[in-house]
């Protein structure tokens, strides 16, 4: 039913109440429903990206902490070879790479193997840690390498200087590289020095 005012037709109450009725049945159609759920599980992903990340960042430090305390305490144990000097098992001649630092007889005297060797949890009868002795189980994950250096003095010159001289290495570079990895990611710390055995007179 039409009522007539002034000329303008207008559409009756009852017809607007049907009209209105109809269109708040209607509810959402598939599409709209399919669009919340697409939106609602990018917000979800986003969520778990983030937390992931997390976690793996986490466990990134705590790995890299663990690679500097082993390089840390693979230094120290090193640079304690030179200040022990029990009957003649250690000393100055023992810091170098197995095939190195021959003695006047020419057998050689450095006791640190060579190449990436797993990290071990007891450094051995010999209580160094890095040697051919190192017992217990290997710590999971963590590799390492020692890697010693003769080193030139000018003014003493020994064999690896430019001109060889006679004079006795005095100056050696240490160099301990642990290898671990985050996922599947393979990272190192790398932890250098350089020792000398110059004997302080007054």
């Amino acid at each position: 039913m039409e009522i007539q005012r002034d000329g303008v037709y207008t559409v009756s109450i009852k017809q607007s109440e049907k009209y209105m009725k109809e269109k708040s049945e209607e509810g959402f159609s598939y599409i709209d429903v399919m669009i919340a759920v697409i939106i609602l599980l990018v917000g979800i992903l986003a969520l778990l990206s983030a937390i992931t990340g997390a976690v793996f960042q986490s466990k990134g430090q705590e790995q890299q902490l663990n690679a500097k305390q082993i390089a840390t305490s693979t230094m120290e144990s090193i640079m304690s070879v030179k200040e022990t000097d029990r009957d003649g098992r250690l000393g100055w001649i023992r810091i170098g790479n197995i095939g190195s630092n021959p003695d006047v007889n020419g057998v050689n005297q450095g006791i640190f193997v060579t190449g990436f060797q797993n990290v071990r949890t007891d450094a051995g009868l010999d209580e160094v840690i890095g040697t051919a002795d190192d017992t217990g189980t290997a710590v999971p994950g963590f590799q390492r390498r020692i890697v010693v250096t003769d080193e030139c003095d000018a003014t003493r010159p020994s064999y690896n200087c430019a001109t060889p001289g006679t004079w006795v290495v005095r100056i050696r570079s240490v160099e301990v590289t642990v290898t671990y990895f985050v996922g599947t990611v393979q990272r190192q710390e790398v932890l250098t020095t350089v020792l000398t055995d110059y004997a302080v007179k007054d």
